[in-house]
């Protein structure tokens, strides 16, 4: 579970979204982030068997691992600040935003551009999952 890999727990309402619409290409899909216009391309599913699955390139726990460093600020490697929830356009993700503690993380935007080593560039873009759908147009 991906509890268990990223060692924090996942907030209640995304486990609900990812139980209902794991890997949902949303309808709704634009938001503003500082003044400019983002869309959401895709949720990142979690998928159990990732080989040979159609999507397994774009399996949460994948995703992460290919990040690896870009999403901590924790140079000791031992914890995971961020973890990619959804794929904006252009190359950057919605994650879930752990900086503050694991207890309720907010929802930021991981700029890839901006992003180096252990120096993540996150926007806070919603205080929690659901407040982020709601602002989803």
């Amino acid at each position: 579970m991906l509890e268990d890999y990223f060692e924090i727990p996942l907030p209640d309402d995304y486990k609900r979204f990812v139980t209902t619409h794991n890997g949902a290409v949303p309808l709704e899909s634009r938001f503003d982030v500082a003044g400019l216009e983002r869309a959401v391309e895709r949720f990142l599913p979690i998928i159990q068997d990732v080989e040979g699955h159609p999507l397994g390139w774009l399996d949460l726990e994948v995703v992460a691992s290919q990040l690896d460093s870009r999403l901590t600020d924790d140079e000791d490697g031992e914890n995971i600040n961020l973890v990619p929830i959804a794929a904006v356009l252009a190359g950057d993700f919605i994650v879930l935003d752990y900086r503050e503690g694991s207890e309720h993380p907010t929802i930021g935007l991981w700029d890839h551009e901006a992003s180096e080593d252990f120096a993540p560039a996150v926007t806070t873009v919603a205080r929690t999952f659901n407040e982020f759908l709601s602002i989803l147009r």
